[in-house]
């Protein structure tokens, strides 16, 4: 047994090319300690293992940040008990720390009249039909979000 250890060599780094097709053989670890104790392998792509670590990694940054989100919160939850915060207090304090902006929507309805002028070339005048012109009308709202729209464009004719 001591000869074994005097001819064993150590090597500090072992050069292999990068190949993201290769396939790799490791051990999976279970999820719970009541699983069997049998081991199990798998075998994956480089390529698909190098994608489960980096989703690790950025699952990992969420629920980091998600944690200190809850310790924030547990602490602010005991100064939210004392009797000089109001309940809009509290909601606009949780709605800035998780950066909400809450809407209510509400319907709107309303009327555009409009006038104007139409130059019909004297030659065309005989056949000109009001109902030929096409109106079209542009609702915006520059102050909030909305999704506005134009049910029906009437025109009476006065000639």
């Amino acid at each position: 047994m001591g000869s074994e250890l005097q001819d064993a060599v150590t090597i500090d780094k072992v050069t292999v090319p990068y190949n993201p097709n290769l396939l790799v053989t490791y051990k999976a670890i279970s999820d719970t300690y009541g699983t069997s104790e049998e081991a199990t392998y798998l075998t994956s792509k480089v390529t698909d293992l190098e994608w489960d670590l980096h989703n690790g990694r950025t699952t990992k940054k969420s629920l980091q940040n998600l944690q200190s989100t809850v310790n924030t919160l547990e602490d602010q939850i005991v100064e939210w008990f004392d009797s000089e915060y109001s309940k809009e207090d509290v909601l606009t304090a949780l709605c800035e720390h998780f950066g909400i902006n809450p809407v209510k929507e509400v319907e709107v309805e309303g009327t555009i009249s409009f006038s104007g002028t139409i130059s019909v070339p004297i030659a065309d005048l005989a056949d000109f039909d009001l109902s030929n012109v096409t109106i079209d009308v542009d609702l915006n709202s520059y102050d909030y979000d909305a999704d506005l729209r134009v049910d029906e464009v009437s025109m009476d004719s006065p000639y």
